[in-house]
């Protein structure tokens, strides 16, 4: 009996140690658990604190977008013709001081600001979150750093943006501006968008031919109408237009193949591909309000002011008063500088300079001569002929059309751009035929400058290029920058890197005008169309790029998007 008491106790001693060992196992692992559901508490806590810190920088970086264009509204009374200097960079930054610390009083208070910084004190996102707003001015000229620094409890998130100081260009986000009606035809693709503020007479804004494409957006003044039913028919005004832009379905949507391309009818106006129509497209009161389109934004004077001796310029162009008339062949005419003058017109007969119906005007001929900064006196009418011109070209002419200066060249080399003064009248008789710069034979552009953004400024004048020089010995024979004008036509082969404003109203005439891309008869301005003036023209406008002094826009400021990006605190 004793024996078997003894083996008894000695199997319950081993069942107890187990159990106490299992009994532990389960305590650790209990302890286990409730540690893991505290982090994960604390994990999901951080993360909620961390994504709520997030949304605060983010909603401070869009009220620092807000208030910027709130500062930009109020600078718009005050429009330059000139870049941005380091007065008017200035001038803006202790705006945006003094407007934080008092127009928004009640929302945001200024813990520190001097000519370089300005911090807020937090402001609240919500119960938990606030952000605060730092503005820095940075080493780029007129830039400006936004830093929003989003909290919650103990949790920071940071966003940075930088904007910059600089003239409103609006007109640089198309690439064709025109107060004109416009047409595109022949092998022209436009990279980007257009814009057109015609919306008078019973004629359509545009005329885009099958075989161009845009690759943008068209955009009109003109809204959608209905007849009988159909969302095809536009109005201007109260008189409903006789034609239609494009095929649209019953709902008033755009028609779309199986492969995505626009679908046309015979009676449709735009006949090439784009990525849609914009209606009822419009700036302040009108179209003409967007900077760059009308002629009282614009002045000139300081590109004369450059061409003045006492300014280290080239002085006025010579010619003989005693100049001789020359009625031969140019090609075999020796150089010459304004000694020797022709009679042409313009328009001209096809082949022939000199017979035609136009404007009957005496040029001055240059061969082979090279200018600097100079500038060309009212009513010489020039005949450039294998010409070199550095620096500004200044085309000088009357105001009201009684003195004009019609233009010719001829396989010139351009290293500066071309600037014309501001003639200023509107109904004035055959005045696209008195101020005008015609572009003939193969020109080389090599006038890449930063600090004129223009190959050609010439509001109010008729600007009619022709072919670039396919084998000149310049890298990028491009023409860059804006090219303005009363109206400008494209002819032959040519690339653009900029934008094409065509600045004069024609809506006073019948005949409306056009601005053409593309060579195209019959459009009630055009000049001859010779057999090479078809060719392929391709136009990529560049928003980076700065309005040329000269044109009158408010300064803004401006968001740069792509610099948007999450730091480390």
């Amino acid at each position: 009996m004793l024996k078997f008491a003894v083996k008894k106790r000695h199997r319950s001693g081993i069942a107890f140690i187990l159990t106490m060992i299992i009994l532990t196992i389960i305590a650790a692992f209990a302890v286990a658990l409730t540690s893991l559901a505290s982090t994960s508490v604390q994990i999901t806590d951080n993360r909620q604190k961390a994504g709520s810190a997030l949304s605060a920088a983010q909603s401070g970086i869009d009220y620092a977008k807000y208030f910027a264009g709130q500062i930009t509204e109020e600078l718009k009374a005050s429009p330059t013709y000139y870049p941005v200097t380091d007065s008017n960079a200035n001038a803006v930054w202790s705006l945006l001081c003094t407007r934080l610390n008092t127009s928004s009083a009640d929302v945001v208070s200024i813990k520190y600001s001097d000519s370089s910084k300005i911090i807020t004190n937090p402001i609240s996102f919500d119960s938990d979150a606030n952000f605060t707003l730092q503005f820095s001015r940075c080493a780029e000229p007129n830039g400006i750093i936004v830093r929003s620094i989003g909290a919650d409890g103990d949790m920071t998130r940071t966003i940075e943006m930088k904007m910059l100081i600089t003239k409103s260009g609006e007109v640089l986000n198309y690439a064709i501006a025109t107060q004109s009606r416009m047409w595109l035809t022949g092998n022209s693709t436009i990279h980007g968008n257009i814009y057109s503020s015609w919306k008078y007479q019973n004629i359509s804004p545009f005329n885009i031919s099958r075989y161009s494409t845009v690759e943008g957006t068209i955009n009109t003044i003109l809204t959608k109408g209905t007849t009988a039913g159909h969302y095809d028919d536009l109005y201007a005004g109260s008189a409903l237009m006789s034609y239609h832009l494009e095929t649209l379905d019953e709902n008033g949507n755009p028609v779309y193949d199986s492969s995505g391309n626009k679908v046309f009818n015979s009676t449709d106006q735009i006949q090439g591909q784009c990525d849609g129509i914009n209606y009822g497209v419009n700036y302040g009161n009108k179209a003409a309000d967007m900077p760059g389109m009308k002629i009282t934004d614009y002045d000139t004077t300081t590109y004369y002011q450059a061409t003045r001796t006492t300014n280290g310029g080239g002085g006025d162009i010579p010619y003989s008063g005693s100049a001789r008339e020359y009625t031969g062949d140019t090609n075999s005419l020796d150089s010459t500088n304004g000694t020797k003058y022709r009679w042409e017109y313009f328009p001209h007969d096809a082949g022939n300079y000199t017979t035609g119906s136009g404007l009957h005007v005496k040029r001055y001929i240059y061969k082979n001569q090279a200018f600097n900064n100079q500038c060309l006196p009212v009513s010489k009418n020039a005949l450039f002929i294998n010409c070199t011109f550095e620096g500004v070209l200044y085309i000088n002419c009357g105001t009201t059309g009684s003195t004009y200066n019609n233009v010719r060249f001829e396989d010139c080399t351009f290293n500066g751009p071309i600037i014309t003064n501001t003639p200023n009248y509107s109904n004035s008789t055959n005045w696209w035929m008195k101020n005008c710069l015609y572009f003939t034979g193969e020109e080389t552009f090599d006038n890449q400058r930063d600090d004129i953004p223009s190959t050609i400024l010439a509001p109010n004048f008729n600007v009619n290029l022709g072919n670039t020089n396919p084998d000149s010995d310049v890298e990028n024979n491009i023409l860059t920058g804006a090219i303005v004008g009363g109206i400008v036509d494209i002819r032959g082969n040519a690339e653009i890197k900029g934008t094409v404003i065509s600045m004069f109203d024609t809506s006073g005439y019948s005949s409306g005008y056009v601005s053409n891309i593309g060579a195209t008869l019959d459009d009630g301005g055009s000049e001859t169309t010779e057999s090479g003036d078809i060719g392929v023209i391709n136009i990529t406008p560049d928003p980076t790029k700065l309005l040329p002094s000269g044109i009158k826009t408010p300064i803004v400021i401006t968001p740069l998007q792509d610099t948007y990006s999450e730091i480390n605190s």
